[in-house]
């Protein structure tokens, strides 16, 4: 999937949080999660820089700041988060939980279900 939009440093830190919260939400980095994030990472051009400010932001913040994307912009982290989900072949409950809060928290579920 290649960069459809662009994102701003702050954005992008709080994507980096939101994966990072999604790979190990069920306990279990696997290296296949770890191999679609540097893809994720790639895509986007974050830096060793926003990296570490993303893995250190916290998790209710970068919702936050995911709140006030445009709508594609949050379509798109979706699509992120549902590629860390799907990187491993293991779908958990708990995986599906924290996109459905993350969803319910931005708006992106409203988004989601008016897409065709």
């Amino acid at each position: 999937m290649a960069l459809s939009m662009q994102f701003t440093d702050t954005q992008k830190g709080a994507i980096v949080s939101l994966i990072i919260e999604m790979a190990n939400v069920d306990n279990e980095v696997s290296l296949h999660e770890l191999r679609e994030s540097n893809l994720i990472n790639a895509e986007l051009a974050i830096t060793d820089e926003i990296f570490t400010m993303g893995r250190a932001l916290d998790v209710g913040f970068a919702v936050e700041i995911m709140r006030h994307m445009s709508d594609k912009q949050k379509l798109y982290v979706a699509q992120l988060l549902t590629r860390m989900i799907d990187a491993d072949s293991k779908v958990d409950d708990n995986e599906i939980s924290f996109l459905n809060w993350v969803c319910r928290q931005t708006g992106a579920d409203i988004l989601l279900e008016r897409e065709p």
